[in-house]
């Protein structure tokens, strides 16, 4: 139903047809059987807990903690794909087995970081809200890394594209003019006619690091001046090949400018996704939670535990993941396109950085109110709290 809405996205110099959207019924049956036959096998794992261990099922105590054989399945994984992409071009579905062997292995390993981190918050709690909120992290990972799991893989690929000018601003071979196929002399005359103070240089085809790319022809580095000067060297050097005219690097890079930024609005659209995904889990366990956990709720209250403290412990049992893995991994992202639009000597995108905050800063406030729409069914299973606890 969203296909036609989608197709008018843009993306390079056009958009797309619906039909290049539309993955054909086979797909969709395919897609839809594959994910109810993982959702069934999932229940049916979790019920067989009770007709395994219906005393530990009903005290709600799990002997099975997260093993370190995760990490290190983890590491083997990333070394593998290492060793696939050092080399070689790989096909279309040597590429996809690859992707879908990182998610999984990225699967593996989230619950066992969560597990880490609610005894890391356990340990260090300053307060009871936060107390409950790691030790109910360590109960149980799984369902805290639901939770979180999309925003953790979306969010490195929006913090990288969404602040990277790799290829976009021209630094690189900043104040240069390019032409193709001219000779120095006539280069040199021509930017002296036009009052225009350059360094002229003539290039072969062996030299690929600059404009010309391989092409013989002339560099002209203009002094000074800024955008008016180099304007004025460009059309001062069109006669000299008027086949093929002058360009400077805006030119050169217009086709990565394009797809950056398409990467930059793809990414941060995922993002957008993730959060809207998480926001509904957040907010659909969050309120499963205090029916399944009213018992729990209703001797914490007899024993004299606020209301306020079980709830703000329910918040921070998501924000908690949250913030330390989906956080964590935008701002690794955010500074690893950093890093690299240095090492290039590339600017930052601020506009992507502010567009990417206002995301995450909308996304997280609308978790924060699913999570707090059932504080007043929290409140209602509580209100006896005697009959609660029997």
């Amino acid at each position: 139903a969203s296909l036609p809405l989608l197709a008018e996205i843009p993306y390079g110099l056009g958009g797309w047809y619906v039909n290049q959207l539309w993955v054909g019924l086979p797909w969709l049956a395919a897609i839809v059987l594959t994910v109810t036959g993982l959702i069934t096998v999932s229940a049916v794992s979790m019920l067989r807990q009770v007709a395994t261990s219906p005393l530990g099922v009903a005290q709600q105590a799990d002997p099975r903690r997260t093993r370190i054989i995760r990490l290190v399945l983890f590491v083997a994984v990333l070394l593998h794909l290492w060793s696939s992409t050092g080399g070689g071009q790989l096909s279309t579905r040597q590429v996809l087995g690859l992707l879908l062997l990182f998610y999984g292995a990225f699967w593996l390993f989230g619950p066992w970081v969560v597990d880490r981190l609610g005894r890391l918050v356990g340990r260090f709690a300053r307060g009871p809200a936060t107390l409950l909120a790691g030790r109910r992290l360590s109960d149980d990972p799984r369902g805290a890394w639901r939770t979180v799991s999309g925003l953790v893989l979306a969010g490195f690929a929006a913090g990288f594209f969404a602040v990277s000018m790799i290829g976009m601003d021209g630094s690189a071979h900043r104040n240069q003019v390019a032409v193709a196929g001219a000779h120095a002399s006539e280069v040199r005359a021509l930017l002296r006619d036009a009052g225009v103070t350059a360094t002229v240089d003539t290039v072969g085809e062996d030299d690929w690091d600059g404009l010309l790319n391989g092409t013989p022809g002339v560099i002209a580095h203009i002094s000074g001046g800024g955008r008016a000067r180099l304007d004025t060297a460009v059309t001062a050097l069109t006669p000299a090949n008027p086949a093929r005219p002058p360009f400077t690097q805006d030119y050169a890079t217009a086709g990565d400018r394009t797809a950056i930024g398409r990467f930059a609005e793809v990414s941060t659209a995922t993002l957008a996704l993730s959060f809207l995904v998480a926001t509904t889990s957040a907010g659909l366990t969050a309120a499963a939670g205090v029916l399944d956990r009213r018992r729990i709720y209703g001797r914490l209250r007899l024993a004299g535990t606020p209301l306020k403290v079980l709830d703000r412990a329910r918040v921070r049992e998501t924000v908690i993941p949250m913030v330390a893995l989906a956080g964590g991994t935008t701002a690794i992202g955010v500074y690893v396109s950093y890093r690299l639009n240095k090492a290039v000597g590339a600017s930052i995108n601020a506009a992507g950085a502010l567009e990417l905050a206002a995301c995450v800063a909308v996304g997280a406030l609308a978790m924060f109110a699913a999570i707090g729409g059932s504080r007043p069914l929290l409140r209602r299973v509580t209100e006896d709290a005697a009959r609660s606890a029997d």
